[in-house]
Parts: structure tokens; C-alpha cells; sequence
């Protein structure tokens, strides 16, 4: 599976490519210390304390909060990906760790330092194996491939363990404890963390987990 890269991707707004970078104002003050790391951001998705929920009829996009998981919907017309992030106080200047679990039947993903300018970058993986990381762009920048979709045998069909770390100059992503990707770690322009899903995706997460 190949993500659709056009030239003209940045001239063509909502219908390649949705975001819904929300803002929040609820406290992202952590109040547990967790070992290791000094702040915590953590939901489980039981209810929709972060106000992650959403409805975009246009682009047949949505996402709610049911039965302790988030539920993700993006059927559009077009292809493209949609993007909910919310804000989790992460300092990025910091190592971080970012923890999720989550599964689709297409392509979903995990962005980090996401913005209202900016949407940050994204580690997807899909239902067959294969795993991508993306810089994400933003309004005036097209998106730009660090990993190209690639098989890790470490990706089960169904639920997966991902995690993304910061630990000094680089970024490594696993999948259910083993190491998908190294790589150099880049500028972050936002403390928002969330989910990414392309085009006839359904995905699920059950839980989100933010410590630096």
C-alpha cells in the first residue's frame, strides 16, 4: 500500500487532505509522577474528558468515544487522511514517550507534535503488516516520506502495542515491544498528540498515554 503523494496535494484543501486540530482548554497539569518521567498525560478513553469527539459530514469524517475506546470514521469521496489531535501539555524539548494501542481495518496512525499551524509527524501502521512514518506538512507544505511503507513482522493483525519515543537526538517506534524505525529526531512545533487515518478507515484505540 503506497500513500498518494501529488504534487498538487497542497493546492487541494479539504478533499486530499482534512485536518481537525482542535483547540482545548481543559488543565493538562499531570497529577501523578510517573517512574521515570516527570509529567503525565493519560486517557482511557471512558469518557470524553479531552473532547476528542467530532463530526464532519462533508468529508464523511468522525470520531466518538463508546464503550472505553475511540472510534475513528473516515469514508470520503477522495482519498486523503484526517487527523484528531489534542492538547496533552507534552514538552517536546524533553525525551518523551508516547503509548497507545490500536487497530483498523486500512491505515491508521499516531501524530505527535501537532499545531494549529502545523500537523506534526505520524507513524502509521495497516491491517496487513506494513508501517510508514510521514511528516505531516501543514497548510502550505505537502507531506514528505522519512519511511516508506515497509513489512514488520512485529505487526499483528488486530491489536497493536505502538509506542513512540524521544530519547535525545532521535525518535524509535515499536510495535507490541519490538523496534519498528530509529531515526533522527526532528523540529516539533506542538504539544498536540492524537491519531491519523487515511481514506476507508475504521479504527479503534483504547487507551493513550503521554510521559515526559
Amino acid at each position: 500500500m503506497k500513500r498518494l503523494l501529488l504534487i498538487g496535494l497542497i493546492f487541494a484543501g479539504v478533499t486530499t487532505l482534512t485536518s481537525c486540530v482542535k483547540n482545548e482548554y481543559y488543565n493538562t497539569t499531570p497529577n501523578t509522577t510517573p517512574v521515570g518521567y516527570q509529567n503525565i498525560f493519560d486517557d482511557n478513553f471512558d469518557y470524553d474528558s479531552h473532547n476528542w469527539s467530532f463530526t464532519d459530514a462533508y468529508n464523511n469524517a468522525s470520531v466518538r468515544i463508546t464503550g472505553g475506546q475511540l472510534k475513528y470514521v473516515y469514508n470520503p469521496s477522495n482519498d486523503g487522511t484526517n487527523t484528531v489531535a489534542v492538547n496533552t501539555g507534552l514538552n517536546t524539548n524533553y525525551n518523551f514517550l508516547i503509548q497507545t494501542r490500536m487497530q483498523s481495518n486500512n491505515a491508521m496512525g499516531l501524530v505527535w507534535g501537532v499545531s494549529n499551524n502545523d500537523y506534526g509527524f505520524s507513524l502509521f501502521i495497516d491491517d496487513q503488516g506494513y508501517f510508514a512514518v510521514y511528516k505531516e506538512g501543514n497548510a502550505n507544505t505537502a507531506v514528505k516520506t522519512l519511511i516508506d511503507w515497509q513489512y514488520n513482522s512485529a505487526i499483528v493483525a488486530g491489536w497493536n502495542n505502538i509506542e513512540v519515543e524521544q530519547n535525545g537526538d532521535y525518535w524509535i517506534g515499536y510495535a507490541n515491544g519490538k523496534k519498528l524505525f530509529e531515526i533522527a529526531a526532528q523540529n516539533l512545533y506542538g504539544s498536540k498528540v492524537g491519531y491519523i487515518v487515511m481514506a476507508g478507515t475504521t479504527g479503534y484505540a483504547d487507551y493513550l498515554t503521554v510521559q515526559w
